[in-house]
This record gives C-alpha cells, sequence and structure tokens, in this order.
C-alpha cells in the first residue's frame, strides 16, 4: 500500500497537481481489494485493541481565536483554563470574521478603517481591536508567546473562507479586500448551495483571491516562530461553482502545494520542520464534493495531519475510519466540538447553550482511538463562560491520556440531529428510526448501569415508544433527573421533561462495537413524532 503511495506521489510531483485526484486515484485502483478501505461505515472491531501507550501518546489540541482580543489580559483568560492540562498543541485563529487581528503589511483594513462605511452597531468589538492594534498591541504575538510560557505548540487556524455576516455588506469585520472585490465573490449559482451565505464567499478559481490568502499566511509564518498551519476548510467549505469543481479540485491541489513548499522554505530557515494541517469536511467524499483532493495531498506527503470535523455541533460518528484507512502521512484527528444539538434554548447567548459534558467528550475520545485516530482537536471549548470551563478543563483535561482513568470514567455516546454524520442525517425521523451506535467501552467491564434516552421535538409523554437494542427490548424508565449527566452550565438549553423517553438497557444486552438501535412510535396513527436525539449513558464503577 505505501508503495502504491509512493508511486502516487511520484506522479504528482512528476506532471503537476492538474490532475492529481485522477492519478492518485489510479495509483489506488492497483493496490489490491483486500488493502483497499473499506466502504464507508463504522469500524468492525469486535473487540478494544487501545493501549496505555496509544492513549499516553495521542495529541491533545485545544482551538482558541483572536476575534475580539483587545489586550494581553483578555487573551490570558483564555489560556488560563489549559496551562495544567495535557493539551500539547494550541491551535489559534488570528481572523475571524474576515478581520486579521495582528498588525498585518498585507491587508491593511486596521490602518484604513473608513476606507468603507461599516455599521459599528452590528459589532462594537470591532473598533475597540482596531484601537488596540494602531496603539501597538498585537494579540497574535502575545497568543504565542502564551503558548510558548506554557511550553505547548502553536499552530495557526487559517480560514479558507468565511461567510459570517456576508449577508450583511456594512457588517464591520469585513476587511478592505473583501469590500473591495465583490466581482471575486461566488454570487449567483445554478446549483443548490452547500452552504448558508455562500454568494458572499470567494471565488478560488480567481488567482488573485488565492495569492492574497497565500500572501497573508506566507506574512504570518515568516514574521512569527509558529510551528505551523491547518487550513480551516469548515469556515465555511464552498470554493467554486458547482460547474467549475472539475477543474477546481486541480486548482486548490496547487494551492495547497504552494503552501507546503512555502512552509518548507520557512522551515529549512529556521531548522526545524513546519506543520501543514487541513480541518475538513466529516467524510473523504463530502471533501471531493467541494473540491478538495485531501487524501492526494497526504498521498503527495504534504500533510502532516487531518483534522475530521463535525463543524460546530459535536458527533462522533464522523468518518474516522475511512480517512484512517485511505491516509499514508498525516495523523487523523476526531474533532471534539463543544456543543450538543438542543431544542430548547436559543444557543445564541453563551450562557443559554447545551454545552458537551466531560462524559461525551470521553466516550468520543475513547471511540475515535478505537476507530482509527491519534488524537483529538478540542473546537470552540474556549466559548464557554469561563467559570465553567475552568472547572471543565481541570477535571477532564489534567489526567486526559491516563488510560485507566479514560476506561473507569462515565460516558456519554450520542447521536444526533446532524448532516455531519458519515451516515447522513440519521435524525429528525418521522416515528420510527433504526441506527447504529459505535461503543469503544469494554464490556461490561466496569460499567454498572446504562439509559438510554430519545428527546423529539414536541411532547412525547403520553406516547407509547418503544425501544430494542442489539434484538433486546427496553424497559422504560422515569429517572429523576432531566439530563443523564450534570450539565456544565445550568441554563434555559436544558431538554424539556415533556419530550424525553428513557430505557434502562441490561449491560448483557451491550457490546463494544457497532450496536444496532431501533425506536418506534407505537401511537402515530394517533398522534406523529419526529425523534431528534439519542443519548447513551454508561455509568462506570471508578474504583474498580
Amino acid at each position: 500500500m505505501r508503495q502504491t503511495f509512493a508511486a502516487a506521489r511520484a506522479v504528482l510531483k512528476s506532471v503537476g497537481p492538474a490532475f492529481s485526484l485522477r492519478l492518485a486515484l489510479a495509483a489506488l485502483l492497483l493496490t489490491p481489494p483486500a488493502a483497499l478501505h473499506a466502504a464507508d461505515g463504522f469500524s468492525t472491531k469486535t473487540a478494544p485493541t487501545l493501549t496505555p501507550a496509544k492513549v499516553a501518546s495521542m495529541e491533545c489540541r485545544y482551538f482558541t481565536e483572536l476575534l475580539g482580543v483587545t489586550s494581553a489580559k483578555a487573551l490570558a483568560s483564555q489560556f488560563d483554563p489549559i496551562e495544567h492540562t495535557q493539551v500539547d498543541t494550541i491551535v489559534c485563529c488570528p481572523m475571524g470574521w474576515r478581520f486579521y487581528n495582528y498588525p498585518s503589511r498585507v491587508d491593511l483594513t486596521w490602518k484604513e478603517p473608513d476606507k468603507h462605511p461599516r455599521d459599528l452597531k452590528l459589532y462594537s468589538g470591532w473598533k475597540k481591536m482596531v484601537d488596540n492594534l494602531a496603539a501597538g498591541g498585537d494579540p497574535l504575538k502575545d497568543a504565542l508567546a502564551l503558548a510558548r510560557k506554557q511550553q505547548k505548540h502553536f499552530i495557526v487556524s487559517f480560514r479558507m473562507n468565511d461567510s459570517h455576516y456576508v449577508h450583511q455588506e456594512r457588517f464591520p469585520t469585513h476587511n478592505n479586500f473583501w469590500r473591495d472585490h465583490p466581482e471575486y465573490r461566488l454570487g449567483k449559482d445554478p446549483e443548490t448551495l452547500h452552504v448558508v451565505g455562500s454568494l458572499g464567499v470567494f471565488n478560488y478559481s480567481i488567482p488573485q483571491v488565492r495569492d492574497f490568502y497565500f500572501s497573508v499566511l506566507e506574512e504570518i509564518c515568516t514574521s512569527y516562530d509558529v510551528d505551523g498551519v491547518e487550513l480551516d476548510f469548515q469556515r465555511a467549505p464552498r470554493f467554486f461553482h458547482d460547474s467549475d469543481l472539475s477543474t477546481g479540485r486541480g486548482i486548490m491541489t496547487a494551492h495547497v502545494k504552494r503552501i507546503r513548499e512555502m512552509l518548507d522554505k520557512v522551515g529549512q530557515a529556521r531548522g526545524r520542520h513546519l506543520q501543514l494541517g487541513a480541518r475538513v469536511l466529516p467524510t473523504v467524499q463530502a471533501n471531493l464534493a467541494i473540491g478538495l483532493e485531501v487524501m492526494a495531498w497526504d498521498a503527495a506527503g504534504w500533510l502532516d495531519s487531518l483534522t475530521v470535523s463535525s463543524s460546530y455541533i459535536h458527533t462522533a460518528d464522523v468518518g474516522i475510519e475511512d480517512f484512517a484507512s485511505r491516509r499514508t502521512k498525516a495523523k487523523i484527528l476526531g474533532e471534539l466540538n463543544y456543543l450538543h444539538v438542543q431544542l430548547a434554548g436559543t444557543g445564541h447567548d453563551p450562557n443559554d447553550r447545551r454545552y458537551v459534558t466531560p462524559e461525551t467528550y470521553r466516550a468520543a475520545t475513547l471511540s475515535f482511538l478505537e476507530r482509527g485516530a491519534d488524537g483529538v482537536s478540542f473546537f470552540n471549548t474556549y466559548c464557554i463562560p469561563r467559570t465553567e470551563l475552568k472547572k471543565l478543563t481541570a477535571d477532564l483535561l489534567a489526567n486526559f491520556r491516563d488510560f485507566d482513568a479514560l476506561k473507569r470514567s462515565d460516558k456519554l455516546y450520542t447521536c444526533y440531529a446532524t448532516s455531519a454524520t458519515m451516515f447522513g442525517k440519521i435524525f429528525p425521523a418521522r416515528n420510527e428510526k433504526s441506527f447504529e451506535m459505535f461503543i469503544a467501552d469494554e464490556l461490561p467491564g466496569r460499567c454498572t448501569n446504562a439509559i438510554l434516552r430519545f428527546e423529539t421535538k414536541a411532547a412525547c409523554k403520553d406516547l407509547h415508544v418503544e425501544a430494542c437494542l442489539n434484538g433486546s427490548k427496553l424497559e422504560a424508565q422515569n429517572p429523576d433527573a432531566v439530563e443523564l449527566f450534570p450539565p456544565v452550565s445550568v441554563n434555559k438549553s436544558a431538554p424539556h421533561s415533556a419530550n424525553l423517553k428513557y430505557f434502562s438497557v441490561p449491560l448483557t444486552a451491550l457490546k463494544f462495537g457497532i450496536n444496532a438501535l431501533t425506536v418506534k412510535n407505537t401511537d402515530s396513527a394517533r398522534h406523529p413524532c419526529d425523534f431528534a436525539a439519542a443519548e447513551l449513558a454508561l455509568y462506570m464503577n471508578s474504583t474498580r
């Protein structure tokens, strides 16, 4: 298999990137069928294979960003919660909502804030960022210094596109390059748009767009002693018109190759390798569909990591297995997002969000590692209110790589209403649904009790709902608490008790690996319902 990828890399170098996807795939077709990746789906492993050494060596990344940062003190408050933790790499985004919050010589928006009219009422924090930069502040320099003080690696998260507020031309954070060139945006597309607001994102078929982004990235890498870059293709994942995707794949591949060569040049001058990673959509096929031939980039030896992302809402049901089976070099990282699916509350206010709990983080981490990942990457966790965040990180991340602690901890496995699963959108489901859940715990092992909970869009209190797990019919239960585990923050986002159904799960019915679940509203003729989420809680004996 590795010889096949070596052949693919040689072809890529000799003929250039225009046909790299086609050639890489052709090379893979020469590989014996037994060596090819499995079809999309969970690992078929039936027993755990993780070792303490594997868990101890996993990479643990933590995302933060400079949007709204106006002082070194404010930035320090973002870094404090992870100082005494096992996070080894900080992934920092310096350009939220199209504003570059460092004194750039390429993008001069901070020096020319009045070039275009801006509606400051939409986001007052923009002027504070500009004033800080004008007074000599440099949040990117400060962030790097804090990372070095904590002895952590520092990777720049670079947004390849950004759809935040692009429907509002005068939103203050839109930089002058975006405002100067409406002709560079994708504009109208006869095909169905993949991303809300993507009419206003840049079209990568235009050379000036690629040159601008490259110049900004080159400036960051040469002016700051970073350890590498993660190209964020999730913010927002649209780069070409649908009719241009065939040529777009080659264009984006050439762009990534150019970035890799720049990093090699800078790294050589510094006497060390600079990493190149990519934060990508949840399946290999989903990336190809928007013009990203990520596995061909890996086959060419350009990538050090691939962060498999569900975008914003948590799900562990992303295509880890497919990425891991195809890769030749890149580490595969499973992304741990910070929000559960929530039907209650707005989710707009930081104090009105259903944050992912330690039990969910641990379940997803164990699942990712058992299914082929080399580590995890926490995304947007820094957005959790400060008091709750410090407690969360102290409890969760201080011994995150302790295999025994991971095994004996309670877990919450989830299946959600999000299109980011490798199976497509499992929920919402009208009246009934059959689906799979991968359990990475050795069972029964330390597990002493298990509860399965379903949430519906509307009240289901008076409905008769049946659930089965691996062919065993489950007995309904009425627990005292609404949540299966204490929430990170007590607020309006908690599910309504009238929308919940609970079932006791016999430990003999559970197994390591793929578990088949079915839920059905037997009163559907009288009163239909929509199932929105499933959560399985495993309660462990931590002293065993």
